[in-house]
């Protein structure tokens, strides 16, 4: 993932969250309504922002641990994945090495037949060699 791309499932919000979000916050209309309420409207402005950052936080937190979660989910299925993968490559080396031996001795094999068939023919010869001198 490039530097510049957002991951959706980072900033996945809930149904309840975006209602949060979308609804609009109204001043109460007795902490406003004289100067010396504008004081008091402005700690309010303060107190709902502060209530506003905890409740990013807090999504914040629970993205961070969904993530966390999906993460750790992966590894597990992927140390899975990597020892099966490690056990099918294990069996294939031993077929391998099987399949190398069996060759080899069927090439010895060959090497010896072709040999006694080379005698046999020349023993063939021979005997009619043999056979026209008499």
């Amino acid at each position: 993932m490039m530097a510049f791309e957002v991951d959706p499932v980072q900033y996945y919000l809930i149904e309840a969250e975006i209602h949060d979000i979308l609804q609009p916050q109204q001043p109460t209309p007795s902490t406003c309504t004289s100067a010396s309420g504008s004081v008091s409207c402005e700690e309010e402005r303060k107190r709902r922002r502060m209530i506003s950052n905890r409740e990013s936080a807090k999504r914040s937190r629970q993205r961070k641990k969904r993530r966390l979660q999906e993460l750790t989910d992966q590894l597990r299925r992927l140390r899975m994945e990597n020892g099966e993968l490690k056990t099918q490559m294990t069996s294939i080396v031993n077929h391998r090495n099987y399949l190398l031996t069996q060759n080899c001795h069927l090439q010895s094999e060959s090497l010896l037949l072709q040999s006694k068939l080379s005698a046999l023919c020349q023993l063939l010869v021979c005997s009619r060699t043999f056979s026209c001198m008499n």
